[in-house]
């Protein structure tokens, strides 16, 4: 991973905390990742310390006790408190006893509680301090983190109920929801995959995948948010016990029972009454919200088994939703068929049914209208804590989750291609997790935590049934179709997706943890180990069904098939090997050492060192084909990855030592964690466990027969016509670079903050992030040198006479260093990138109004952002390139997930007659896009090449032949329009524009919550709760409006002819470049009401 003067550094460094470490006095015990602590001092009244004090801590709902004694300086510290209220009493005999009656512990933090004990010759009744309100500025945080308590968690709206969607709140966080695969939020400027995501103090990752919490991203919640009980999200934070990520942590735990029996039974629901303008009943696309409906609902109950002793708490959560799914729904408003945005006429879709029913035998009539995609999920958790004797405490806790949605992956998008609902399927999880954790106070200062998980996760991805034959058949893609009111062309796309034609994925993980503290004067010592060991199973064979292609509506009513393409199993000796299985095991793990050091009442100073280790035994079967023609390269090559020694240091100071104000800052390596799929991406893909077949050439493309396939699969084919077979195609391959290594981040932070007054807290930070060996994919048998340029500006990478002359299509087989294979994908670490975040935070209460506010600047820029998931399909094809795409630096820009400003406010009031009034407002810069050309120009196979933007005399030696779909000129006017009305082209001319040079527009988004609590019987209550999500388009239909540039408006060019002559490309210009439209047609971003009813007893 390192160069050798890197590793010679890290290496002395790494020698040198751990001499100090050894060489530290032992120490004070830090605070766990599950649970808080408190520390102090004990002194009488002379101020001389008091030695053999006894301190306990008592949870004042559960009556768990914890305690310990002071040593010779009268210094304590009580671990292992789970995060809550408690009452802390000092004692000693001659002394009167003193407790503090109510001392709030969050998630991750450290109180500081002295007490001052008065001489007292008899023993007398306690004397109760009610002490200042608790400092809000933390003398020990010495990263950047922030921390969600359970106030905020019950009373914020979250849309669909989701407490993860909390976590925007968080400064350093960017929402990037429904920006493809791989999680939904970046964390500290890391890729949305590079975070890592903890539940009571073990992995919850989607860990095949990454960026998602267990169960992947489309379940509305992993864990029910009523069993919650608070969340810590850290950016930067330099305890070495936290790893396996480089943007950041989200660390959240689950609630406890208490002394008393208690619980709620709620209810929240919402339908198309409640949604859209309040006049127009009409969402922000002009759509009417016919047939949503959306509930969740459930219970939680917890109590004592044995009072003060053992406690139990569960729930049980439901949610049933129904959304419109229209498939060419000509009812459907802005995506009906024939509406300005949806590219093509109604009378173009009855003639592809009418051609598919005559010609193909295929009744598309059933796969159009007015669908609907349900949501259902079931989530049942479990906890139980028990307290054996004094020193000891048992937790284990189940957490369980089934999810389904019908009719995924069904684009009903207006400006992409269109979906029929054959190419969808239900997406459908189940998910267990069962933890146990013990807590041990071995002698004073000597504490000892344990944990321990077993998951699992089963995900089968069946296809929809294809018409009116009741299983899934073979792709059909008709391209080239031509636009109704619009530049360009569309596809229509039916048959069952690729993706789905073969895909189930199994995952099962053990975890073992193991944190030994040792407490003595004014240090910590902490041990600890972590083991993770994760099974894998999965099958998943794209494209195994085939896929017909048809290049333009003239050629489906011929029934003349551009291509077929198929994946079929290998032949080996004659013999089928099947489906290519990826079935593996994957270990990773690490040990790590720290010190804290109260160096005196105003420094601490944290340090510590970490390695990091992953080891995958199963290798892939070896090809000696691939690397007889790539030297270097080996399929049977695994990520191995032992090197990894990660140094930290943080301190915090306290100026005035009272926690008023505090100086903080670190710096430390962080070593990430690589997605499974990598491993599975090279098992499956060889070039010895699939065939290729790639039927193109004239004469030889089947035409497909439907009926047939239904009544057989066996008769798809296998061969192309003339007897072309798939032993004779061209395999794909994956493989890992010789150097692939987990990526690494060198963090750093410097923050300030200042109780600015009583109840309010101000503050600022800085964070650099520098993320190295970020895995991309390059292919290592593209050539190595264009062939030609095209335009003058473009390379190209395929021969001129090869390309198409009427379309101007590029074969990459063409491109090849060895015609004997297709694309041979190189999973590499060449990934780089930077971040700077500046961070403006605010925090107060001021009479029954709390509020919390906080501004993010953020820089990123890195090389590829993708984190997920084909190697071909994603992570090669979805960075943006210009000329050679295996030059990864050439492709620097800022990052996909990006946001420069993001402002995040968050008010909670108490009302007169007892109405709760809460919101959340969002508001962030858009995503960046590249303008690109539409269809592939350099020869790579793949349409991600960024554009040349032409200057004004450019543009008049460009062929753009005239174009009658133009509304506002000819194709040289509308271009120099469109370069001089954006800025991100207009500053790009004479040259490629950059990666993620142009911007989408800014976003507002004000949820808010109205809550009214009625008393019944002793404490028992019924809350009425009005939810009110995106308030802003509720006002105005052109307010709170998420608007993005498609795929389809990124496009400034659209090649649509060659000439081998000139070398020159012809050009349609997209009139509707830049154009920003709603990015996803779903209700759940419109105006929308919900109504909830809880019972609390």
């Amino acid at each position: 991973m390192f160069s050798q003067t890197t590793r010679r550094v890290l290496s002395g460094a790494a020698r040198a905390v751990l001499l100090l470490t050894a060489a530290a006095i032992p120490a004070r015990a830090q605070q766990a990742t599950t649970t808080g602590a408190v520390r102090g001092v004990v002194t009488n009244d002379a101020g001389a310390p008091v030695q053999a004090a006894t301190v306990v801590a008592t949870d004042a709902e559960s009556g768990v006790r914890r305690g310990t004694q002071t040593d010779a300086q009268g210094r304590y510290q009580i671990p292992f408190l789970n995060p809550g209220r408690y009452v802390v009493r000092a004692q000693m005999i001659g002394y009167r006893p003193v407790e503090r009656p109510a001392v709030r512990i969050g998630l991750g933090q450290v109180e500081r509680i002295d007490f001052t004990l008065a001489t007292s010759a008899t023993q007398l009744s306690a004397v109760s301090v009610v002490a200042e309100q608790t400092p809000l500025v933390e003398t020990q945080k010495t990263g950047a983190s922030a921390r969600i308590d359970e106030r905020q968690i019950a009373t914020l709206p979250t849309n669909g109920r989701n407490f993860k969607d909390l976590v925007v709140l968080t400064p350093g966080v960017s929402d990037v929801s429904g920006g493809g695969a791989g999680g939904g939020q970046s964390i500290g400027g890391g890729r949305t995959a590079a975070s890592n995501l903890l539940m009571d103090g073990v992995n919850n990752n989607e860990q095949f995948f990454g960026g998602d919490a267990r169960g992947g991203d489309r379940a509305p919640f992993s864990y029910s948010i009523e069993a919650v009980k608070e969340i810590q999200v850290i950016t930067a934070g330099y305890d070495v016990e936290r790893g396996n990520f480089t943007g950041g942590t989200v660390n959240a735990v689950t609630k406890s029972g208490t002394n008393r029996f208690s619980g709620a039974i709620f209810d929240y629901a919402r339908q198309d009454k409640l949604g859209g303008l309040p006049i127009t009943a009409r969402d922000f696309n002009g759509n009417k919200p016919l047939d949503f409906s959306s509930q969740q609902y459930g219970i939680a109950l917890g109590g004592p088994i044995v009072k003060d002793r053992a406690h139990f708490f569960v729930t049980a959560d439901q949610q049933r939703r129904r959304e419109p799914r229209p498939v060419f729904d000509a009812s459907a408003g802005t995506f009906s068929v024939g509406s300005p945005a949806f590219r093509f006429a109604q009378d173009t879709l009855a003639r592809i049914l009418q051609v598919a029913r005559d010609s193909l035998g295929y009744d598309l009539a059933s796969e159009v209208g007015a669908f609907r995609q349900e949501v259902n999920e079931t989530a049942l958790f479990g906890r139980v804590d028990w307290q054996l004797g004094e020193r000891h405490t048992l937790s284990v806790r189940d957490n369980f989750v089934s999810f389904e949605q019908k009719n995924d992956r069904v684009n009903t998008a207006p400006s992409g291609a269109g979906d029929f609902l054959s190419n969808g399927g239900p997406y459908k999880t189940t998910t267990n997790s069962i933890v146990g954790s013990l807590t041990s106070l071995f002698a004073v200062g000597l504490s000892n935590e344990l944990r321990a998980q077993y998951a699992y996760e089963d995900k089968p991805r069946p296809s929809n049934p294809s018409g009116q034959f009741g299983v899934p058949l073979p792709q059909v893609t008709i391209s080239g179709i031509g636009s109704a009111g619009r530049t360009g062309t569309t596809s229509v796309i039916f048959g069952a997706d690729p993706v789905l034609h073969s895909n189930l994925l199994e995952t099962k993980t053990f975890e073992f943890i193991d944190n030994l503290r040792w407490t003595r004067g004014a240090h910590t010592y902490k041990l600890g180990v972590n083991v993770n060991r994760v099974h894998v199973f999965n099958d998943f064979f794209l494209n195994s069904l085939g896929t017909f292609t048809y290049n333009s509506l003239t050629a489906f009513v011929q029934n003349r098939p551009t291509s077929f393409t198929r994946a079929l199993p290998f032949i080996e000796n004659g013999v089928s090997l099947g489906n290519p299985i990826a079935e593996f095991t994957a270990w990773d793990g690490a040990v790590y050492a720290q010190d804290e050091w109260q160096v005196t009442p105003k420094l601490f100073v944290q340090y510590g060192v970490r390695y990091d280790g992953s080891y995958y035994p199963d290798a892939a079967r070896a090809n000696p084909d691939v690397a007889a023609a790539f030297p270097g390269l080996r399929t049977d090559k695994t990520p191995t990855d032992g090197n990894n020694v990660a140094p930290r240091v943080g301190f915090t100071f306290d100026p005035g030592a009272n926690g008023r104000q505090v100086i903080r800052g670190g710096t430390g390596l962080f070593f990430g964690r690589t997605p499974f799929v990598f491993m599975g991406n090279v098992l499956s893909n060889t070039g010895r466990s699939q065939l290729s077949l790639n039927c193109t050439a004239t004469g030889t493309v089947p035409r497909p027969n439907f009926s047939a396939y239904a009544q057989n699969p066996a008769s798809i084919p296998t061969t192309c016509v003339g007897g072309g077979t798939a032993a004779a195609g061209t395999p794909t391959v994956n493989v890992f670079s010789d150097d692939f290594q987990q990526s690494y981040a060198w963090k750093s932070n410097l923050g300030y903050d200042r109780e600015i007054a009583r109840g309010w807290r101000a503050g600022v930070e800085a964070v650099y992030s520098m993320t190295r060996d970020n895995y991309l994919v390059t292919d290592a048998n593209l050539v190595a040198t264009p062939r030609f340029v095209a335009d003058g500006h473009i390379p190209v990478f395929v021969d001129a006479a090869t390309i198409t002359a009427s379309n101007g299509a590029i074969n990459r087989r063409n491109s090849r260093v060895n015609p004997a294979f297709d694309n041979v994908f190189v999973q590499n670490s060449r990934g780089r990138a930077d971040s700077f975040q500046g961070i403006a935070s605010l925090t107060g209460r001021i009479a029954r109004a709390y509020v919390t506010a906080a501004y993010t600047y953020d820089n990123t820029r890195d090389n590829g952002s993708v984190s997920c998931c084909i190697a071909g399909g994603d992570l090669f094809a979805n960075t943006r390139v210009a000329g050679n795409p295996n030059d990864v630096d050439a492709q620097r820009g800022p990052a996909d997930f990006s946001r420069t400003h993001t402002i995040v406010v968050s008010p909670s009031v108490e009302l007169p007659w007892g109405f709760n009034l809460s919101a959340i407002y969002r508001g962030f810069s858009g995503r960046p896009y590249t303008p690109r050309y539409q269809f592939d120009v350099n020869g790579d196979g793949q349409a991600n090449d960024r554009v040349y933007v032409p200057t004004v005399a450019e543009i008049a030696s460009l062929n753009l032949p005239a174009d009658a779909a133009l509304r506002t000129g000819t194709p040289a006017q509308v271009l120099e329009r469109l370069i001089g009305e954006n800025d991100c082209l207009r500053e790009a001319r004479g040259r490629f524009v950059g990666r993620n040079a142009c911007r989408n527009p800014w976003q507002n988004v004000l949820d808010a919550r109205v809550a009214k609590k009625f008393r019944t019987v002793g404490t028992q209550n019924i809350e009425l709760v009005a939810d009110f999500f995106n308030v802003l388009n509720g006002i105005d239909r052109d307010w709170g409006r998420r608007l993005e540039v498609a795929s389809a408006d990124a496009v400034l060019l659209a090649p649509s002819g060659f000439s081998a002559t000139t070398q020159k490309f012809a050009y349609r210009v997209n009139e509707n470049f830049g154009t920003a439209t709603p990015s996803q047609f779903t209700l759940t971003q419109q105006f929308q009401m919900q109504l909830g009813l809880r019972y609390s007893f």
